[in-house]
């Protein structure tokens, strides 16, 4: 029996059904255009794509720099440093004059 996904988003109560389908040796779901627009999809969105708790997951992925950002915060917090302590550590990072 062939591996079908659907994937289900409700809008208002309403829900959308799409149906994978084969596309080369890739699994294509279309994102219907009112959840693009809702979302600010377009086609040159880059998506990080995932499973969690038996749901497809996409998020706009994160860039290297946002990516750094919240690896730096989570050591601050491990570090009990606060938001202000990452800014500056962030500015000289950057190449900009701490506060």
């Amino acid at each position: 029996m062939p591996f079908v996904v659907y994937i289900v988003y409700i809008r208002t109560g309403v829900p959308m059904r799409v149906k994978a389908r084969k596309v080369g040796n890739s699994i294509v779901v279309t994102i219907p255009k009112e959840v693009a627009v809702e979302l600010a999809i377009d086609e040159n969105t880059v998506m990080d794509v995932g499973a969690r708790d038996g749901a497809l997951i996409l998020e706009p992925a994160a860039s290297r720099w946002d990516r750094l950002v919240l690896q730096v915060r989570h050591e601050a917090a491990l570090r009990n440093l606060n938001e202000d302590d990452v800014a500056d550590a962030l500015a000289k990072i950057r190449g900009r004059n701490a506060r």
